[in-house]
């Protein structure tokens, strides 16, 4: 599934995602929306003077464009984040004396951090603003424990919420 963002500008998103970042243009309507790949994460970029499609209605208390924050879930997170920092330092001829990594403070330096949840995760952004936090479940689940504990969240019964306790009340604590 593609994570789909709103653009002011598409013609320079476009350029941004596949020249900066790396991304592949699938397809591209002018003026509509562009389809981009990196690896496993597929991006929907989508002009903010597009018009509704089909079975949408405007609606006119939403706001044009606004940046925000984007979850996509991949696979192979290490490799993607890989590529992208190999994308984006790519060295950008700026004065005659030499060249630098203009997009460096787009990602983070640090590779992709195991989350208390259980996914692997980093985050980077876009030229509009949006920031796309890559998320991996797929990989780095701590193996059961010799006393026989199971995978988080692989319990035939799930955990007891406030909304299981037969008084209705919310948790304590």
């Amino acid at each position: 599934m593609a994570t789909m963002l709103r653009t002011p500008n598409l013609p320079r998103a476009v350029a941004d995602y596949t020249g900066v970042l790396g991304f592949e243009c699938r397809q591209h309507i002018p003026g509509v929306l562009a389809l981009l790949e990196h690896g496993s994460l597929c991006v929907q970029l989508w002009a903010c003077s597009a018009p509704a499609g089909r079975w949408e209605k405007p609606d006119p208390h939403q706001r044009a464009w606004a940046p925000g924050h984007h979850r996509a879930v991949v696979c192979d997170i290490q490799a993607l984040y890989a590529s992208l920092q190999s994308a984006i330092m790519k060295p950008v001829r700026t004065t005659l004396s030499g060249t630098q990594a203009l997009h460096a403070h787009r990602l983070p330096a640090s590779a992709p951090s195991l989350q208390p949840w259980g996914a692997w995760e980093f985050a980077f952004t876009d030229v509009d603003g949006h920031t796309i936090h890559c998320v991996d479940w797929g990989v780095g689940l701590p193996a059961p424990a010799a006393h026989g504990r199971q995978r988080p969240g692989s319990d035939a019964t799930p955990p007891r919420t406030w909304r299981d306790d037969p008084q209705g009340g919310a948790p304590h604590g």
